[in-house]
């Protein structure tokens, strides 16, 4: 019966394949060993919001309608965050859990991630504010110690936990999905010291949950990879600079979280003042050194599976070492630590599943993150 299930879903953010075969990560190397592994393609843009709400509902953008991790609001000319639940068309994992009569948790470091996906969620925690948790009479707090800051490493090691503590002391949830912060992959590549030692962690408290929970069905992908970049363009102010006045350009990066990025990522939205200045728009953007292509609005929709009500006249795309973003000119040559995302670039992600029979003959066709949780039979 399905209400006997136990499934952990994880989505490892910025967790991407180098990260896996750089890391020591006996455990999750052994689920893969026993059982299923494949690289995939994460969603465009590779950003969180984007392919957290595709894996989270197991459909594309057409369908749940999060296309970046703001949108701009025309109305009333504004950025705003792609935060809110209400924005999220297609029901989530935990509304279809609902529907087999199985109880489920969303456990995340981020509170971004617990406003945009809770539907359905009979308990929700991001360990950014524990306090505001719901569902739940658990004390995190008291019951795991103070919740690390989000800008560090320990804070997914802390939220783990908080699986582990869910898991061995309520056993009426059945599925938990368990959301980390990729501040640690912004801050190093595969072989730093950092992302070792945070990869290191996670692993170990995978094989002691495991060990706890044999018959846990786990699911594991990633939302995006990670990059060093070194260029990054403003096109609200390149174009005009090139004779071209425009209504706005976004970063589809843009979140509460500036530290891991600066709101520059490798994809961008721009809307025309009018539908006559494309051409003149494409031809400049064309110029622009480090982009790697463009296309309207509809070319984006049926290309990458975009919703075309929320997302700008034209998508602007960079290459591995181009973002674009918030500047104070039109072009700045960027550190050489920083690393983001948001690009083609990113989009390659392990995808594992374990204590789960997969069907085979369905495999080939298992090419996107969001697949994942198609997986799960409900």
């Amino acid at each position: 019966m399905h209400s006997k299930r136990k499934i952990l879903i994880a989505m490892m953010d910025g967790f991407s394949p180098n990260y896996l075969q750089a890391s020591e990560m006996p455990n999750l190397k052994e689920m893969i060993k026993n059982g299923f592994y494949k690289t995939v393609n994460a969603v465009l843009p590779t950003v969180t919001n984007v392919n957290n709400t595709s894996i989270c509902t197991g459909v594309d953008p057409t369908v749940h309608g999060i296309t970046a991790n703001s949108y701009f609001n025309v109305t009333t000319k504004t950025e705003e965050y792609m935060d809110k639940a209400e924005l999220v068309l297609a029901p989530t994992i935990f509304e279809r859990a609902q529907k087999q009569g199985m109880k489920s948790a969303l456990l995340t470091a981020k509170g971004k991630t617990q406003t945009l996906l809770k539907s359905g969620a009979d308990i929700g925690m991001a360990a950014e504010f524990p306090s505001r948790a719901t569902g739940s009479d658990i004390r995190w707090t008291d019951r795991l110690g103070a919740a690390p800051e989000i800008y560090s490493a320990e804070i997914n090691h802390w939220l783990l936990k908080a699986v582990q503590l869910l898991l061995d002391k309520h056993n009426d949830v059945d599925l938990i999905y368990y959301h980390t912060t990729d501040f640690p992959m912004h801050m190093e590549d595969h072989m730093g010291e950092l992302s070792q030692f945070h990869l290191r962690e996670i692993d170990k408290l995978f094989g002691e949950i495991l060990n706890g929970h044999p018959d846990l069905e786990v699911y594991l992908t990633a939302d995006h990879g990670m990059n060093f970049k070194s260029l990054c363009h403003d096109l609200n102010k390149y174009l005009p600079e090139k004779g071209l006045d425009i209504f706005f350009a976004m970063s589809a990066e843009r979140d509460p979280y500036i530290k891991h990025h600066r709101n520059f990522g490798g994809t961008a939205y721009l809307w025309l003042n009018s539908a006559t200045d494309f051409e003149q728009a494409a031809d400049i953007i064309r110029r622009i050194e480090g982009v790697e292509n463009l296309y309207s609005r509809y070319e984006a929709s049926s290309r990458f599976h975009l919703h075309p009500d929320r997302i700008g006249d034209m998508i602007v795309i960079g290459d591995k070492n181009t973002v674009f973003g918030p500047l104070d000119q039109a072009t700045e040559d960027l550190p050489n630590d920083f690393r983001t995302h948001g690009s083609l670039h990113e989009a390659s992600v392990p995808m594992v599943i374990y204590n789960r029979d997969v069907d085979y003959s369905r495999w080939d066709d298992c090419t996107a993150n969001y697949h994942l949780t198609q997986s799960i039979g409900f």
